[in-house]
């Protein structure tokens, strides 16, 4: 099915109905006034605009009018005030046209039209409210938001969809804009919002209580100086994956529940990445944003209605290794791609990094690995599966976001030091351990976050060194000419309050 600008508001040619389709659309337009759940929130004289005063042909003149003479316009330059007030004016003057209307019912169009023309609707207000982090839309009149000073869920009271079909147009309106298709055959959608906003949308066919639509607002990615202010990290442990980026070009895995801030630190560490390297970045949805003068980028596409077509992480992965890159960077891990990745790893692309789903490096390597190495297209013993992990990974980087004030920190850093099978002698000397296990991966933290309580809306506790220094890591900085007391002033001996 294609979807057009037209179509999607309202204005497409009329096709051939049954009579039970005929008969619903009788009653859909029965009359001139039609209810809509919209709340207009412009300032603080609001309007509640419970009904819609003109009707389907109305409306259709107008919006076709517009579309006619402004075309490209629309969407090039809806950011502009000066055209956006130039556009109102047009709007008011056409509606006016159309049906004699009292003031606040003419500002209640207005404002409508403007809205579903150049945006999204009404639900452009939370797209651009600066503290809602997270729309999730659980059903068309259950909507809730997260909000950035608090951290949590909050459901709104204000009705911003009137029923299921004005909330499927909308999203159908969303996809097609990103060139993607949503209906009862497509009945999920995950893509890009134009201002980077994550957005997953799923079709009454397979949500019994109707359509569902989540965004994760887009958030600039965080700086250095962003990790330390909001005390997401400690300067010494940042230091530490610097070091262990630049001069060690370490491999690893940011590890870490859902919104627990896995990419902006993936797009952190990239930046650490020597600006001599050639980097090549995967992703399903464009987040990272390197700063580096060799990058090329690969994004996965979607197969369509016939299942044809789709570039998977895993092909791209594929791809990336004809390409001769220094380092890969992959978004996030979700399937079988994981043994290209550590393969990669282990084949002269040290330094490359991903993201995946876990609560603890243990539970990375013991559950999380285990499940995507089941999703490959090859089977592999617990024992290869063990042997690819301990020699490609270096580093495990766990991040966590805390519920109790929505803050998100690095809560370890950990070495793999290596699998039993292969590593014994260095396990038993690094670890003091007297009996190495073959068939496992040994870890061991370096740095850890121990949280103590809540106080004043936050979360408090400190950074601290375990006392375990990588033994490799190190000798790789001294080789790149990192002194002494450099080295020691990363491991800390006093905790650090945060």
């Amino acid at each position: 099915m294609n979807f057009t600008r037209m179509s999607l508001l309202g204005m497409e040619q009329q096709k051939r109905l049954g009579m039970s389709e005929l008969r619903k659309q009788a009653q859909d337009f029965s009359g001139l006034h039609k209810k809509v759940g919209h709340v207009i929130q412009e300032n603080a004289s609001r309007y509640i605009g419970k009904e819609k005063y003109l009707n389907g042909e109305q409306e259709s003149h107008v919006k076709t009018q517009l579309v006619e003479k402004h075309g490209k316009r629309l969407w090039e330059e809806k950011h502009s005030p000066m055209y956006i007030e130039e556009l109102t004016l047009e709007i008011r003057s056409l509606v006016e046209k159309q049906a004699p209307l009292p003031a606040h019912q003419l500002d209640v169009e207005v404002h409508r039209i403007l809205r579903e023309i150049i945006g999204w609707g009404y639900l452009d207000e939370l797209l651009e409210d600066p503290d809602i982090t997270e729309i999730i839309v659980q059903k068309f009149d259950d909507v809730l938001v997260e909000k950035k000073s608090t951290g949590k869920l909050e459901r709104l009271t204000e009705k911003y969809f009137f029923d299921d079909e004005q909330l499927l147009r909308l999203i159908e309106q969303i996809a097609a804009t990103m060139g993607r298709e949503f209906n009862e055959t497509k009945a999920e959608l995950h893509t890009q919002m134009p201002d980077g906003s994550r957005l997953t949308a799923t079709h009454k066919s397979i949500s019994p209580d109707g359509h569902m639509l989540t965004i994760r607002k887009h958030r600039d990615l965080l700086t250095q100086q962003d990790y330390l202010q909001y005390g997401s990290i400690c300067s010494t442990m940042l230091t530490f994956i610097q070091y262990a980026i630049t001069h060690s070009r370490a491999s690893g895995i940011v590890s870490g529940g859902t919104g627990s801030g896995k990419t902006h630190l993936l797009n952190l560490i990239s930046q650490f990445i020597s600006p001599t390297l050639s980097v090549i970045t995967i992703e399903d949805v464009l987040e990272l944003k390197l700063q580096h003068p060799y990058v090329r980028r690969l994004l996965t596409k979607p197969a369509n209605h016939e299942g044809k077509g789709g570039f998977s992480i895993r092909d791209c992965v594929r791809l990336s290794l004809r390409k001769r890159p220094d380092v890969i960077i992959v978004g996030e891990t979700r399937g079988g791609e994981i043994v290209d990745i550590l393969w990669a790893m282990n084949t002269d692309h040290p330094g490359s990094w991903s993201t995946a789903h876990a609560n603890s490096p243990r539970a990375l390597l013991d559950s999380t690995l285990p499940i995507l190495f089941g999703k490959a297209d090859e089977a592999y013993s617990s024992m290869e599966r063990n042997l690819m992990i301990g020699s490609a990974l270096n580093l495990i980087i766990q991040v966590k976001r805390f519920d109790e004030d929505g803050s998100r920190k690095v809560v370890a850093i950990t070495e793999v030091i290596g699998t039993g099978e292969s590593h014994e002698d260095r396990i038993k000397r690094m670890l003091s351990v007297k009996q190495v296990i073959p068939n496992r991966v040994y870890l061991q933290d370096i740095f850890v976050y121990e949280q103590h309580g809540f106080e004043n809306g936050k979360v408090i506790g400190q950074y601290r060194w375990t006392g375990y220094k990588p033994e490799g890591l190190v000798r790789k900085w001294r080789s790149k000419g990192v002194s002494q007391e450099e080295i020691d002033q990363i491991f800390f001996t006093t905790p650090i309050k945060m």
